[in-house]
């Protein structure tokens, strides 16, 4: 395995202070732009949930597998080798080639005539949307150093998280859209239902997204000859032999953040679902309504995370990441539980920007935390296995409080109640699992800086 180096933007060593480039900056706005794009599939299948549902004669245990393991199923399998072209190739070239399979995948689920080719083409926009947060948790540490990497990896995270409130109620304002201006619409569209259409409109940007990634300013990723003295190649380290080593530490802390994805995804697959078929809201005022609980619990949770970890940071040291998520889990799980009690969709909305306010909060430090567990060289694939289990555990939580609601039809509250206890334990666990890790966090943590050098 050759060595490789930054051509256009060299990594300065670690711990210094200096500004980086502009085009850090440009990439990382690119990056966060793309994360948010990636996320407009979720809302179109969350949204017009019930007319999809209706339209292919979906269950709910059905409906579940299409949001949670069909995108995993994939994303499990190809996300290691996507991290290892990586490590090697054109992170551009790379990332493009994701996002121009992602696009052309949601565009065909709008396709899909029955469950089975829905799940297929599900499924391959997980595998595409897998490539994105290894390169770009991979190369944020490259680009920046010191506070501005925390800075980098706070806009990165929170930055996406403020704005996606936008991005939902812009998905509600497009599926409104749709109908209004379906007379417009040449007669082979016009006919489809909106559903189908939706997914089409989301698929169209992907067309300037491509070129905009190509033209990237992030150094191509170059080999690197050995010097004449040398007579072997530079060979890599592998990753397996350090994450044995640290097999507890990696162990409890990969757990720990997927069942945080796993209860996140609980709720957040099946709140519009509740919103809709229990409480009567529309799409247009469930993507308003969404997006401004998204928004308001993202702004608290930076807002929290700044000021706590600023207080915290002296007292608490090199473990505050790992405290930090298990506060995190510990509170979004209290949450989670009081959704049950939700009576009107106001409460709703109101206990989930709660829900999710704690989530943010953590998870802002989640890069962080997993950057300073990771050496430089390993670190595109370590972080890959990282989110591979979190896709796979977080793919899980919408099937089983689906087959969960499933056995429950004959309570009225059947969805609520396996929605809320699904989540709530999961965080539960998670919580107690991140204690746990902050046992071995600082000795591994030091493993990976002797690593490097």
């Amino acid at each position: 395995m050759a060595a490789h180096t930054e051509a256009a933007l060299p990594a300065p060593p670690r711990g210094a202070e200096g500004k980086a480039p502009v085009a850090a900056w440009v990439s990382l706005m690119v990056l966060v732009a793309l994360g948010l794009y990636t996320y407009m599939d979720r809302q179109i299948f969350g949204l017009q949930a019930e007319p999809l549902r209706q339209a292919l004669g979906l269950s709910d245990l059905q409906f579940g597998l299409l949001q949670g393991v069909s995108v995993a199923l994939f994303a499990a399998v190809v996300g290691y080798p996507i991290a290892w072209l990586s490590d090697r190739f054109d992170r551009r070239t790379v990332l493009a080639g994701c996002i121009a399979t992602w696009s052309l995948a949601v565009g065909a689920c709008g396709l899909a005539r029955d469950f089975n080719e829905l799940f297929f083409t599900s499924a391959l926009v997980g595998a595409a949307e897998a490539g994105l947060l290894p390169i770009a948790y991979a190369l944020i540490p490259e680009l920046f150093r010191g506070t501005q990497r925390q800075l980098a990896n706070s806009l990165f995270i929170v930055t996406g998280r403020l704005v996606v409130g936008l991005v939902v109620a812009m998905c509600g304002w497009m599926i409104h859209a749709i109908d209004l201006w379906r007379p417009l619409l040449p007669e082979v569209l016009s006919v489809l239902p909106t559903w189908r259409l939706a997914f089409f409109a989301t698929a169209l940007p992907g067309v300037l997204f491509v070129p905009l990634i190509l033209l990237l300013p992030i150094g191509k990723r170059q080999a690197v000859a050995p010097p004449a003295s040398v007579p072997t190649p530079v060979v890599a380290p592998s990753v397996w032999p350090f994450l044995r080593e640290q097999r507890f530490t990696f162990a409890t802390f990969m757990l720990s953040v997927a069942l945080l994805v796993f209860g996140f995804g609980a709720t957040g697959a099946f709140i519009p679902v509740v919103a809709m078929r229990q409480m009567g809201v529309s799409a247009l005022d469930l993507g308003n309504a969404m997006g401004i609980a998204t928004f308001v619990s993202a702004a608290v949770g930076l807002l929290i995370a700044n000021v706590g970890m600023k207080w915290l940071a002296p007292r608490i040291g090199p473990l505050l990441p790992a405290r930090v998520l298990a506060v995190a889990a510990g509170a979004s799980g209290l949450f989670a539980a009081t959704l049950y009690f939700a009576q009107t969709p106001t409460q709703l909305f109101t206990l989930m920007a709660l829900h999710h306010t704690f989530l943010m909060a953590g998870t802002m430090v989640f890069p962080t935390a997993l950057q300073e567990l990771t050496p430089t060289p390993l670190r595109a694939r370590l972080i890959s296995l990282v989110i591979m289990l979190n896709m796979v555990l977080g793919s899980l939580s919408p099937a089983v409080v689906g087959a969960i609601s499933d056995a429950l039809k004959p309570r009225a509250d059947g969805l609520m109640l396996a929605m809320t206890a699904t989540s709530t334990v999961a965080l539960a666990i998670s919580a107690v699992l991140m204690l746990l890790c902050g046992r071995s966090y600082v000795q591994t943590e030091r493993a990976a800086r002797a690593a490097e050098a």
